[in-house]
């Protein structure tokens, strides 16, 4: 009896270290759980607010692609109408230089026959007295 005795208190204490190991694991996984539990949660909210910033930056990448595209139309149009412009100061310095020459050729030749008149003019009356 003292024999079974025996064995039934070496069992009762295997099982009784045995539960004991099985709880520390247990508690062991428990906490590694609840450690990959709080990290997928904390990758979650990355993971959505990297999702937002994506989204943000494309719009706003969107918003500076449309910006330019409208720059560059308006310098393009800027650009036409500088040149317009510019030729058309040309045209309008020429034909100012132009009429400049033709007003001084004009007011010489104006004094010349002014001068041939008044010259004429005084020989014929000469001759007429």
């Amino acid at each position: 009896m003292s024999r079974w005795t025996r064995w039934v208190s070496n069992y009762t204490s295997w099982v009784s270290r045995w539960t004991i190991r099985v709880g520390r694991r247990t508690n062991c996984m428990s906490r590694w759980t609840r450690r990959v539990s709080r990290w997928t949660r904390w990758a979650s909210r990355w993971t959505s607010c990297m999702s937002r910033w994506t989204r943000y930056v494309s719009s706003y990448t969107r918003w500076v692609s449309r910006w330019t595209s409208w720059v560059g139309r308006r310098t393009n149009c800027m650009s036409r109408w500088t040149r317009r412009v510019s030729r058309w100061t040309r045209w309008v310095s020429r034909w100012t230089r132009w009429v400049s020459r033709w007003t001084r050729w004009a007011s010489r030749w104006t004094k010349y026959v002014s001068r041939c008149t008044s010259c004429r003019s005084r020989s014929v009356s000469r001759w007429t007295r």
